[in-house]
């Protein structure tokens, strides 16, 4: 078994000696293209989107379907106990809770004009934001919000930081960070969680941090393939240390999302600073899956610091991360 399994990634290296993807910039928004081995053909889309108009990945195809659109939020938000909320889709009383004040785009390191028609190949994209959040319902600023996309392959790889300059101290009820906007998944898996094999959509809930310890990964299934969303536990809040034991880590299912949860019910005041790490990855076949009678292992190519990468969720949730040559 392990021999087949180790060919296999030999196999894969040789398979990821393709043609650069290609970028395409033009009226204030950026689209990337590539074709990669068991993931089929990418194609996403950054602009202005949601409530708030935020610069952010608006859309992505899988071999021609829209399979996410961020019609709601894929990053954030912050609800406020008692106040509201702030980022992403969210507004309150009508009044936005949050501005993009900066975009830069990169390919390959040579940096693009997002407003002037420019086609170009690259290996991988970077599209670096900042956006101000705001206090609920007010025009004081809750949050800076940095957020690099690194678009590589069939991934968008996420690193999002954020330094707090709210004047009196407030309680975050919630704050998910990394959500999905899949469209029309069927069923649902969550190793390491309640939903260890796949699951019905319509069956799909939620659980907490004491039941599932271990979860990093859930995984998505629709008629038009796969959407894997890995939270690294090692970085920042990945590690759920602002979610108490009885409390979410995952909720399902509901309106029309899914979400990872990263801080319930904490204090933040002015100072303070927060950063999480994961990768959405997309595919239409999957590297391996033991997950239909019972929680076994599954596993996808993604992409990782612009790496092909083998991604190998364990039943109880762990991610084993294989850099393939």
């Amino acid at each position: 078994m392990k021999l087949k399994y180790y060919i296999s990634i030999i196999m894969l290296s040789a398979a990821f000696s393709l043609p650069a993807a290609s970028v395409h910039t033009a009226g204030g928004t950026v689209s990337f293209a590539d074709s990669v081995p068991m993931a089929g053909k990418i194609e996403i889309t950054f602009a202005p989107c949601m409530a708030n108009e935020l610069f952010t990945f608006s859309e992505v195809k899988l071999n021609g379907t829209v399979v996410n659109r961020t019609v709601s939020d894929n990053i954030g938000p912050f609800g406020l106990t008692g106040g509201g909320w702030s980022g992403g889709n969210h507004l309150n009383s009508n009044m936005r809770s949050a501005r993009t004040e900066n975009v830069r785009v990169f390919a390959d390191g040579r940096q693009l004009d997002i407003d002037a028609e420019t086609m170009a190949s690259c290996d991988s994209m970077v599209v670096e934001v900042t956006n101000t959040l705001l206090m609920p319902a007010d025009t004081a600023i809750f949050a800076t919000e940095h957020i690099r996309y690194t678009v590589c392959g069939n991934s968008i790889e996420v690193n999002a930081r954020h330094t707090f300059h709210n004047a009196v101290t407030v309680t975050v009820d919630r704050y998910y960070g990394m959500q999905s906007m899949f469209i029309d998944e069927t069923e649902m898996l969550t190793p390491g969680g309640a939903y260890g094999r796949w699951t019905p959509i319509a069956e799909v809930n939620r659980f907490t941090k004491a039941s599932a310890p271990h979860f990093t990964t859930f995984v998505e299934h629709s008629p038009a393939g796969y959407q894997a969303a890995w939270l690294n536990p090692a970085t920042g809040i990945g590690d759920r240390h602002l979610v108490e034991a009885g409390d979410l880590v995952f909720i399902g299912n509901s309106w029309t999302k899914s979400y990872h949860k990263t801080i319930g019910g904490k204090p933040l005041k002015a100072g303070d600073t927060t950063h999480w790490h994961g990768v959405y990855s997309w595919f239409e076949t999957p590297f391996a899956d033991n997950c239909r009678r019972e929680p076994g292992t599954f596993a996808y190519i993604g992409r990782l610091g612009s790496r092909p990468a083998l991604f190998t969720v364990n039943p109880d949730g762990t991610t084993i991360i294989t850099l393939i040559p």
